[in-house]
This record gives structure tokens, sequence and C-alpha cells, in this order.
């Protein structure tokens, strides 16, 4: 599709040439431009998804008896939450570095968006060392006081994760420069960034656990070594660029530069001495953008602690099919994901140029396409459930029977969760992250939380996982009504970041 094509090509003509987004994206289509910046991150993903389900493939293959499976996909299920705790301050850095280097690409003040950038990586590096300890120092309560494991499955995960939660020291340099990076619209490096860390986790996992014979502590140390391998090469990729960048300039400014080679022209994200001189301001800058996110999501971690406990007075099955689905589900996140990440760019990096309406226009696009492939997927997953589920649950025929009637549900889900995930990921590159924070509550706080508390105090009997899936589906459907009038209300384009 050539760009000025249909609505797009109408909105173009009135801007009368504003708008015009440089580097790879100069000339294309808005389609195109989703297209050239969510392919990457779509591999990415994809390398992820492989990633952690051979982890719960080696997982769930440690026990060759049913229930000794079904313990240690319960106790693998729950260190997927604990880390998600550790994480919260990552992603609001991440989110944060987004935001800001996204707006000032677009507004072409490369030299603003690289010190936002170096910025990022020394608060990601801090939020990564305060994540270790945070996950190291909370994992004996959450997993022995707050949720109803059975004594095996509470080993696995204390295994795991007083091991595996110093893998956050390396991850928070690495989510925080890639975050940057996505922002100025190189989703090319980030991809092979994580193609590092992704690689290198599975070869070492099976390594440790296969040829060395380690148990689940196997996995974490796997997790780790990978990571910090990509951080490695990360660093020394952001050296390489910097001696580049060094010689090209010759003592000018990064502006003054990119303004005398053309106005297609983005410099490289790189490291600069003076921009790694910590800044607290500029810190806070990042944070105040990125912190509704992380209260945002604890919010979120807190109540899907609360369901998980709730999952887990069901059984060590149903812990670990809950697990499973949620693994499975995450296929269909592949495609939706990667097109939101690149929602989150373009809506940034089009405010940035002072247009609302193809910033506007972005969102509904990104929308229809995230409802197409994840709906289709939830058809797949309703049709054809064993093929999925046999993959991790083939040792267990009990967690098998209680993950294929979650996973046929996905045919319901998807098409809310793909539009909801959509303008959410939008509203926040957008710098709104505030607002999509209070949705998040409300709605969560409502249905996962007091009518799931209801549900188990009143019915107990009643309480099943499909149940609470179908409940779910309820959250994401009103979430979406809501935001997507938050969208057509257009205060987003207007947030200052």
């Amino acid at each position: 599709m050539g760009a000025g094509n249909g609505r797009e090509g109408t909105v173009r003509a009135a801007l009368q040439g504003k708008g015009q987004l440089g580097g790879k994206l100069a000339g294309l289509s808005l389609p195109r431009q989703i297209v050239a910046i969510a392919l990457w991150p779509l591999l990415e993903q994809v390398l992820s998804f492989i990633c952690a389900s051979t982890s719960l493939y080696l997982a769930t293959h440690m026990g060759t008896e049913g229930d000794v499976t079904e313990k240690i996909a319960s106790g693998i299920g729950v260190t997927g939450y604990v880390l998600w705790l550790g994480f919260l301050m990552q992603g609001a850095v991440g989110m944060g570095a987004t935001a800001i280097v996204s707006r000032m690409t677009g507004a072409r003040k490369f030299s603003e968006a690289n010190y936002a950038a170096n910025q990022a990586a020394i608060l990601g590096l801090l939020a990564g060392i305060a994540s270790a300890v945070l996950m190291y120092l909370t994992a004996d309560f959450l997993v022995t006081t707050v949720l109803s494991l059975s004594d095996y499955a509470q080993e696995v995960a204390l295994t795991y994760m007083h091991v595996g939660c110093w893998v956050a020291v390396f991850s928070g340099i690495i989510f925080a420069v890639n975050a940057a990076l996505r922002g100025a619209g190189d989703t090319r490096t980030p991809f092979f960034i994580m193609l590092a860390v992704d690689g290198m986790n599975i070869v070492f996992s099976i390594l440790l656990v296969k040829c060395f014979g380690m148990f689940v502590e196997g996995l974490a140390l796997g997790m780790i070594l990978g990571m910090a391998t990509a951080a490695a090469i990360l660093i020394g990729i952001l050296l390489r660029r910097s001696l580049r960048m060094r010689k090209i300039l010759a003592g000018k400014d990064l502006d003054t530069y990119a303004t005398e080679r053309s106005d297609n022209y983005l410099p490289p994200i790189h490291l600069r001495r003076k921009d790694l001189i910590p800044s607290w301001q500029s810190m806070y800058r990042i944070l105040s953008i990125g912190l509704p996110q992380a209260v945002e999501i604890g919010g979120i971690w807190l109540i899907q602690i609360f369901v998980l406990r709730t999952i887990s007075q069901l059984g060590d099955a149903y812990v670990g099919a809950h697990n499973i689905a949620i693994r499975i589900e995450s296929l269909s996140f592949l495609p939706g994901f990667a097109i939101g990440m690149a929602g989150a760019t373009l809506v940034g990096q089009y405010l940035g140029t002072g247009s609302v309406r193809l910033a506007l226009e972005t969102v509904r696009k990104c929308v229809r396409y995230s409802v197409v492939f994840m709906g289709l997927m939830g058809v797949v997953f309703y049709f054809f459930p064993q093929i999925f589920v046999e993959i991790f649950a083939s040792n267990s025929p009990g967690l098998t029977n209680a993950t294929i009637p979650v996973v046929q549900v996905f045919l319901l889900i998807e098409p809310f969760y793909a539009a909801m995930l959509m303008i959410k990921m939008c509203l926040r590159g957008a710098g709104d992250t505030r607002r999509v924070m209070y949705v998040s509550y409300g709605c969560m706080g409502f249905f996962r939380l007091f009518c799931l508390w209801v549900w188990s105090l009143c019915w107990p009997d009643t309480l099943s996982l499909v149940g609470i899936w179908l409940l779910f589906t309820v959250d994401m459907a009103v979430e979406y009504l809501i935001l997507n009038r938050m969208l057509n209300g257009l205060k987003w384009a207007r947030k200052k970041v």
C-alpha cells in the first residue's frame, strides 16, 4: 500500500507535508511503517516464547510420574509471578525511556533522545539491583505463606527463585536500553540482543539439566548466563557505535550534524561519557512517566497473586494447568505485542511531529490488525487444543484434562484481549500511563478481586479454573470499552513528556 491511500492519505494531505518521519520510516505508508517496526519485535517474541516453552518443557519432564509433573509445573508456574514482582521497576524505566526517546526522535531532538537513553541505562542497572534484592527477600514469604502449594512444589519454586532472582542485575540494563532503541525506531538491534538472551538461555539450560544432571537450579543458572552474555554483547555494540560517532561528529553537536545530513537521517543511540553521569532530574523525568505503569502492574500483580492463591486451593494440577494455559496463550500474544510495540513507537513519534490525527490513525490500525491475528489464534486454540497442551502435559493425564477446557476459552478472550492490549500500549507510548493505570485497577479490582472473592466465599463448590478464565474475559471486554472511549477523547494526545 502506498502512502496516501484511503483515510491515511486524506489525513496526510490535510497536514500539507507535516507529520513526516525520518530514517527507514520516511516515505512509507502507515501499514508499512507498522510492519517495518513490528517485524523484529515479532521475531523477538517468537524467540522468547521458544525459550520460555523450552524451560517449561524441561521442567515438566523432570518427573516420570503424573503427580510429580503436576507439582513441578505448579512450582515453576509460581516463580513467574515472583519474577513479575521483581521486574516492576525495570518496566517503569523501559516505558519512560520509550515515551521520551520516541517523542524526542519525532521532534528531531536527537541529543535529548540519546541523553535519555544513556540515563535510562544507568537507571535500569539500579532498578535491576533493587529488583534482585527484592525478589530474594520476598520469595520465601510469597511461596510458603501466601500460596497454598504442596511441600514439593514449594521446594521447586524456592530452589529456582533463590538462584534465578539475580538475573535482574543484567536484565535491568538490557530492558532499559532495548526500550530506548525501540523508541528511536531501532527494533532490529533489540531483536539480536534478545536472540542472544534466549539462544544462550536454551543452550545453557539444556547443558546444565541434561548433561550435568542439575535440577531446577540448572534452569535458573541458564537464564542468568544467557542474560549476562547478552548484556556484554549489548554494551559492546553501544561502545562500538560510540567510537564511530565520535569520529563522525569530530566535535560537532549531534543535532547540528543530523540537520546537515538530511531530514531523513536518524543518528543511532550510543554511549556518551557525559550522558552517563547520573542526573536525578533526568531519571525523575523517566520515572514520572514509567512509575504509573509500575504502580499499575504492581496492583495487577497483587490481584493476580490473589487469583493464583484461589486457584492453588483447587490443587497443584490446576496451578500447573493455569501456568501452561498462560504459556499457550502467549503464542497468540506474539503478533499482538509486536504490533503494540510498533504502535507505541509510532504514536510517540507522530505526536513529536505534531500530528495527532496520524497518531490516532496508528492506534486504530493497530487495533484492527491485532484483533484479526489474535482472533484467528483463538479459533485454532478452540478446535485443536490438545496439540498445544500435550507438549507440556504429556506426562500427566490429570494436567492435560485440566488445561484443555481453559485453552478452548481463548476463542472468547482473544478479540477483547487484543483490542485492550493495543490501546493500552499505544496510550502508554503517548505517555498517558496514569489513566491506563486507573482503568486497570478499576476493572481488574472489581472482577478479578471483588467478584472472585465473593464467588469463592459464597459458592466455593462451583469454583472452577474455566470459570475464572471466563471472568477474565468479562474484565477485558469492559476494559476495552472504557479505553476506547478514552482514545476517542484525545486527552492522551496533549500529554507532556
